[in-house]
């Protein structure tokens, strides 16, 4: 016969029969009411999982490729200031301030070519790079100034594919949730 503990009083008791985990039939009916609870807490926390599951379903069917086209541009923008945090401004050349303001920083991630012209480009890297806020928002993106840093930061070469890209695009929700999760990712590496 083998001693063990009781799983309800910890008393240490002789083991006769398969499966027996308490020592007595006072401690067999609470272990079994214990049990039972278990069971039905098991099957309350499976059941949440499931109704968790089917919501985030069909928030995920709900959204409009609208909604996916912001979540991909907020983490798009973001990438894109980390990626410049230390560099300066594409068009003045004056450092990029970082923190403050009200979303947390002081510089925009700039298109060169702007989304309302160019919405197939909003994704492109090298469309986009850390502007101040007065070039960016007050003077219109400096757009010469912004040409002339761009040449210096990518070559002419690709300047030139950039003005010259007038492909269309059309963005599905799969391409947009890839991208969101894509960028998320490339922003942790970053951090």
């Amino acid at each position: 016969m083998t001693t063990r503990k009781c799983k309800i009083c910890n008393e240490p008791y002789e083991k006769q029969r398969m499966g027996q985990v308490v020592c007595s039939p006072k401690c067999a009916m609470k272990y079994v009411k214990q049990q039972k609870i278990a069971n039905q807490k098991k099957a309350q926390a499976a059941q949440r999982k499931e109704e968790r599951a089917k919501t985030k379903a069909m928030k995920a069917r709900l959204e409009s490729v609208g909604d996916l086209l912001k979540a991909a541009q907020k983490e798009f923008n973001r990438y894109i200031r980390l990626r410049d945090k230390n560099k300066p401004c594409i068009s003045c050349s004056r450092p990029l301030q970082q923190g403050g303001g009200l979303r947390g920083h002081l510089f925009d991630a700039g298109h060169f070519r702007s989304i309302g012209s160019a919405s197939h480009l909003r994704f492109d890297e090298h469309n986009v790079h850390g502007q101040c806020v007065y070039c960016n928002r007050y003077q219109s993106g400096n757009h010469v100034n912004y040409r002339q840093g761009l040449i210096e930061r990518i070559g002419l070469a690709e300047v030139e594919r950039l003005e010259s890209d007038n492909t269309p695009r059309k963005w599905d929700k799969e391409e947009l949730r890839d991208l969101i999760q894509q960028y998320k990712e490339k922003c942790k590496e970053l951090d």
